[in-house]
Parts: C-alpha cells; structure tokens; sequence
C-alpha cells in the first residue's frame, strides 16, 4: 500500500514538472510576438508561488509560538514549501532579464511619465533595489531553514540553547517587515506614484491566506479515513481562515475606502483602472471568492467540521489569491481592459508546474518536525503556553 502511494505522488509529481514543458514553449513564443511581453504574466504567478512559501513561513512561526493541533495537521504542506524557499529564488532570475519592461525607473529613474518624482530616488534606484532584493532572500532563505529544523534551537554565546518561541516570534518580525518592503518594491513600485500604507499588511494576510488554504487540502488528501480527531482539526482550520478571510477583507474595503475619501489625483487612477474598466468583473470575482462566499460557509460550525466541504472552499480561496495575484500586477501593463494572453498560461505552467511538482516529490521525504516546543497537552488544545 505504501509502495503504490509513493508511486503515485512520484507518478503526479513528474507530471507537474513536465506540464512546465510546454509552459516555456509558450512563454518563448509569446517573447516573440510583438507587443506581448511576458514578463508581467511571469511576475504575477512567481508572487503567487513565492506568497504560499512566505504564508508558510508565517504559519510555521505562528504555531511554534502558540501551539495547537493544526499545526500538525498543516506540517506536510507549510515544511515542503518552506523546502522550496531556495527554489523560489532561483525562479526570480528570469525577471532580470528585461527589468525595465516591469520597472521603467530601473533604467529611466526620473521620467515623468512613470510618476517618479526626484523624492523617490533615495529608494527607487537600481542598486539599493537589488541590495534589498538579496537581503530579502538572505533573511527568508535562514528563516525557512530555522522554522523547518530537526535540531534543537540555535545556541547562544554562553552554550545555552535558545527558546524556540523566541526564534519564531523573532523570526515573524523579521517575515512582517521584509514582507512589507518587498510588496512595495515588487507590486507598489509598479505605479511609483500609487501609495497605501495598509499594501503590505494585506499582502502578507493574503500570503497566510493562500498558504493556509493549500495546507488544508494537503491535509485532506493525506488522510486516510474521517473520524471524530480529523474533524476537530478542520474545525480548528476553519477558525483560523476564518479569522485571516475576516482580516483581509477588512484591510482591502479600509484601503480602498479610504483612498476614495481622500480623493487626491496620484492615488484613484490605480482603482479607476480596476473598477471603471471591464477589469471590474475580476474585481467582482475576488470580492466574492476571496470573501464573501468563504465568509459564508466558515460563519456555519457543521460546514468547518465537513473536511470535504472545508477543502472545497480551500480550493476556491486559492484560485482567488491566484486571481488576485493578476489583479494587482497586471492590469497595469493592459490598461485598455481585462485580457488574457497565451503568456499567462505559459508561466502559470512553468512556475506552478515545477514549484508544485517539487512539492509533491518532497511530500514524499520524511517529515520534518517544527523547532521543538515546550505546550503541554492540556494548552495544546487552547492554544496557550505553560507557566
């Protein structure tokens, strides 16, 4: 039985990895026909990926500082995508291709036309961006191996081992920032001109978001049978996406209300776009998949202890982050309205084929423990820590 499990996750893995295949082929050819750049259609399915392994990270220092059973229950899928941190870097050196084509202030700081304003250079110059970029990576690339570690806490100078709640909320801190930075360099900075200082606190909720939804649907497809011990830990899923679906949504009505109050002319037209072009039927789409139907299942108790029912809207909120994802890089560079192009196709295939085939084969190595942790069996269940 084992035998032909193991078969089968290398049989879907191989196949995943093999679907990027005829992804790249798309991607050359839509490099080729003129006025199709595929870069913005790369960027947007690389944060996807990039969000679910970062929303891992999130979800890996949140239950080593609070403990509780669902985090069992996410460990296959948050340290196999906390594996392939090392992996989601080496897909970002495509985008270092054609930089420009993303960013014009990469090679034309100060033009206008961008809304680069010489306030801005301080911050938006070529070599302080890419020393921000390594150092990002530098910081998440340490973080995953901390929080996926089998060993003990690092020691401290006088040979004694750290507390691994201290690493983890550390460790969170450290995610939040870098978090927030890099949604400024990499999706904000897309339209200099645009700001919101509420952009990086939802990306990050969307990230947690998105990287729950994929560890309930690992969890319901590892499971071998429904009982009484699997349910309360869907339940105890459902609780916590319930409460990151209420955060989101709570985060991007404020961003958006307030940014219609003010009213001020180099902030609107980045939501003109979304809502007064036939962009506004995505915009409807992610308001309902992203909130409104997920509020509304995981508002009934019963529905949150159907594991069936639970990885259904899991599903659902996955493809709204994908979709939200799109929403926020690519209307940009199609102003003239919503459009897909074959290169949307080509890098959803060849990034999410090789980041989900590499999952799928690292499900099948042995599972990594989170850093140890001292809860006792009754606060596992609440949550809390012991005195």
């Amino acid at each position: 039985m084992k035998r032909a499990a193991n078969s089968t996750v290398r049989r879907l893995g191989s196949a995943c990895l093999l679907a990027a295949v005829p992804g790249v082929l798309l991607l050359v050819i839509a490099g080729r026909h003129e006025g199709q750049p595929w870069l913005p259609s790369y960027l947007f399915v690389w944060l996807f990926v990039l969000g679910l392994s970062l929303g891992s990270l999130a979800l890996a220092a949140v239950h080593n500082l609070t403990g509780g059973d669902w985090g069992r229950g996410a460990r296959p899928f948050t340290q196999g995508a906390l594996r392939l941190m090392p992996l989601c870097a080496l897909l970002a050196l495509p985008l270092l291709l054609a930089p420009a084509q993303l960013l014009p202030w990469l090679s034309h700081p100060a033009a206008p036309e961008r809304g680069a304003v010489p306030g801005q250079l301080w911050y938006l110059n070529p070599s302080f961006f890419y020393a921000r970029a390594i150092l990002y990576f530098l910081i998440w690339l340490a973080l995953a191996r901390l929080l996926r570690s089998e060993r003990a806490a690092p020691r401290r100078a006088d040979g004694r081992e750290r507390s691994p709640q201290a690493v983890a909320a550390v460790g969170f801190l450290l995610y939040a920032l870098t978090t927030t930075f890099a949604a400024v360099d990499w999706t904000m900075a897309l339209t200099p001109s645009w700001h919101s200082t509420e952009f990086g606190l939802l990306i990050g909720t969307g990230q947690a978001l998105s990287a729950l939804a994929g560890a309930i649907l690992c969890a319901y497809a590892l499971s071998p049978a429904t009982d009484a011990q699997l349910r309360q830990r869907f339940h105890d899923f459902g609780n916590l996406a319930l409460a990151l679906v209420l955060v989101w949504g709570y985060l991007a009505f404020m961003q958006f209300l307030i940014i219609w109050i003010e009213d001020l002319p180099d902030e609107i037209p980045w939501y003109v776009l979304r809502t007064r072009t036939s962009w506004s039927k995505l915009t409807s789409f992610i308001v309902i998949t992203h909130f409104a139907v997920p509020l509304v299942f995981l508002l009934w108790r019963r529905a949150k202890r159907t594991p069936g029912g639970l990885a259904a809207v899991a599903a659902l909120l996955l493809l709204a982050c994908l979709a939200d994802s799109f929403w926020l890089v690519v209307p940009i560079f199609r102003p003239r309205g919503f459009e897909l192009q074959w290169s949307d196709l080509g890098a959803l295939l060849t990034i999410g084929g090789v980041w989900l085939g590499c999952l799928v084969l690292s499900l099948g190595a042995p599972a990594v423990k989170p850093l140890p942790g001292t809860v006792t069996e009754g606060a596992r269940e609440h949550g809390a820590q012991p005195t």
